[in-house]
């Protein structure tokens, strides 16, 4: 057997060997991050091969990040700068980096290029694209720093395979690309776009808008209360569009902020199907879109729109604010679609697409053939600008209830009595339009007659009163006031009004729940002595109570006298006994 020393020795032999060995290995063998420092000499070729990772450092390997001191750069870029690697490029503070010509294209899965830095980067005059890729696991990361694209023969950007796209922070600028051809500034086929911590992302004066300012069929995400997205369109056409959801495309706003405006453009957002293709508004985001001018048929064109969470949508400007598309209002939505023709509805021929709205929550400015004024169904001046009367989630049609000062507040509905399917739920209500809350809700009425035998007939020359309220609420809550009594008959005064569904005194002051509740004045006889008989008139003799009457007074006076000269001779009569 062999000896642990023997296994001794033949270990120190073998570490031994691997240690000159490891002395014999070149340089370029034993990696070690490097930055690159720009000088402003290189070539744009050469600028490119480093960012690429093709020009290594001394010890053969890629730089792993680029860096830009305070200054000017100029580079005109070959047309094809291929990322293939993690790879950072850093524009420190005061410097200004120009790229021109070239474009910056991903291919693999391991494509990742980070601009950052308080400096600045701009990318113009460009032979086709500012970023390419046609592979989904590709990233393009633009983190706190400044960007433009300034000038692109096609599409700024354009994510053919897909990508990850995020711009967290500082300004990322797309404008005025693809100025002879049909695309525009940004187009996803697949992916996703993330603008966030407080970045400002703004898109404008791209294309001929076939393809929108943004074409977004992957997922766009826009996050956090000071990041914002602007989209200005300016080129577009009868068929152009200032943003564009094909395919799976959707947008998500979390407590950011969009704004699309269009001043030649027939559409604002264009959508392929309202059922897939969703923008979401969450946690007080906000989207306006808005025509400034141009062709402007419709606001959002086939989309499903969901706001909640006290966000914001406004659509106006547009002859159609919304066209084809689903709205659903929750939770202290703040909503105001308002079309020169039509509010919610389908463009008849070119649309194809299902509208209407569910709303559960929220003062949402749409304009229905009637509303509830003070309780009163009232026509709308501008008539009727639905195809579809709102419905809440159980598919139960609503009634608009303006209210005047109401914000901030709920609404408890109560179950409807005559159908199950109708549940309880509360109606919450944030900020409103101007002093006024537009709220829809499942209406119940109260009817007032001149009779029961009126009620009884169904006599409707003999209703005095038709009232509205929200199912579960008082008359007084909408601002509803119960009218006067008719005038009695001969020989009769008003007693009280009946509640005909109960039989019972009609109160006022109670909630109604039941869809429609019929009430009736009941009378009495005039009593006795009352208003209708003759009085007798009787002279009452008033007496004040703290003077007495005066004629008494010498009567009074008398008797004190008298008693007093009594007094006197009896106290005489007594001193001479």
């Amino acid at each position: 057997m062999r000896t642990l020393h023997s296994y001794g020795k033949s270990m120190a032999v073998i570490i031994t060997f691997l240690l000159a060995l490891m002395m014999l290995m070149p340089p370029n063998m034993a990696y070690a991050a490097s930055t690159y420092t720009a000088t402003g000499t290189e070539s744009g070729a050469d600028i490119a091969a480093i960012i690429a990772g093709t020009k290594p450092d001394a010890s053969g390997n890629p730089y792993d990040s680029v860096e830009f001191p305070a200054g000017n750069y100029k580079y005109d870029l070959p047309d094809s700068v291929i990322i293939s690697r993690p790879v950072k490029v850093k524009a420190d503070t005061g410097a200004k980096v120009e790229f021109k010509g070239g474009s910056f294209r991903a291919h693999n899965n391991s494509a990742d290029i980070t601009f950052t830095g308080a400096g600045s980067f701009e990318m113009n005059n460009l032979n086709s694209y500012g970023f390419f890729s046609s592979n989904v696991n590709a990233k393009f990361n633009f983190d706190h720093t400044d960007f433009t694209i300034d000038g692109a023969k096609n599409f700024g950007i354009y994510a053919f395979g897909g990508c990850t796209m995020n711009i967290k922070g500082g300004s990322f600028t797309v404008k005025n690309c693809s100025n002879t051809g049909n695309e525009g500034g940004i187009e996803f086929d697949k992916g996703k776009l993330n603008v966030s911590d407080g970045a400002q992302l703004i898109v404008e004066n791209n294309g001929n808008g076939n393809f929108g300012d943004i074409y977004m069929n992957g997922a766009m995400e826009v996050t956090g209360a000071k990041t914002k997205v602007i989209i200005n369109e300016s080129k577009a056409g009868f068929s152009g569009y200032g943003m564009v959801l094909a395919g799976g495309g959707t947008l998500k706003v979390d407590a950011g902020s969009v704004d699309i405006n269009t001043s030649a453009a027939g559409r604002g957002i264009n959508a392929g199907s309202n059922a897939t293709n969703t923008i979401d508004l969450v946690n007080g985001a906000k989207l306006n879109v808005t025509a400034n001018g141009g062709i402007a048929t419709s606001g959002i064109r086939r989309a499903k729109v969901s706001v909640k969470g006290g966000s914001v949508l406004d659509v106006k400007g547009y002859s159609y604010a919304f066209d084809g598309s689903l709205l659903e209002a929750s939770d202290r939505a703040l909503v105001t679609l308002n079309g020169k023709v039509m509010d919610n509805a389908s463009l008849k021929v070119f649309t194809g697409g299902t509208n209407g709205s569910t709303i559960m929550g929220g003062s949402v400015l749409e304009n229905y053939k009637t509303s509830v004024v003070n309780g009163v169904v009232t026509e709308n001046p501008a008539g009727n600008h639905l195809d579809n009367q709102p419905v809440n989630a159980a598919g139960e049609k609503l009634m608009r209830f303006d209210l005047k000062n109401f914000e901030n507040s709920n609404i408890d509905i109560t179950a409807d009595p005559g159908n199950a399917a109708h549940p309880a739920y509360t109606y919450r209500v944030g900020k409103n339009h101007d002093g006024t809350a537009y709220v829809w809700a499942p209406a119940v009425e109260v009817r007032f007659w001149q009779s029961k035998e009126a009620l009884d007939k169904d006599e409707a020359d003999k209703m005095i009163a038709s009232l509205s309220t929200i199912r579960g609420n008082k008359l007084g809550f909408v601002g509803a006031k119960v009218p006067e009594a008719p005038k009695a008959p001969a020989g009769k005064v008003f007693s009280h009004w009946v509640n005909a569904n109960t039989g019972r005194a009609f109160d006022s002051n109670a909630a109604f729940s039941e869809q429609r509740t019929n009430v009736y004045p009941v009378y009495k006889d005039v009593p006795a002595g009352g208003n209708n008989s003759t009085k007798k008139v009787v002279k009452v003799h008033k007496v004040s109570p703290r003077t007495g009457d005066a004629s008494m007074i010498f009567l009074y006076g008398g008797l004190v006298v008298g008693a007093v000269v009594v007094l006197m001779v009896l106290i005489k009569i007594r001193r001479r006994a």
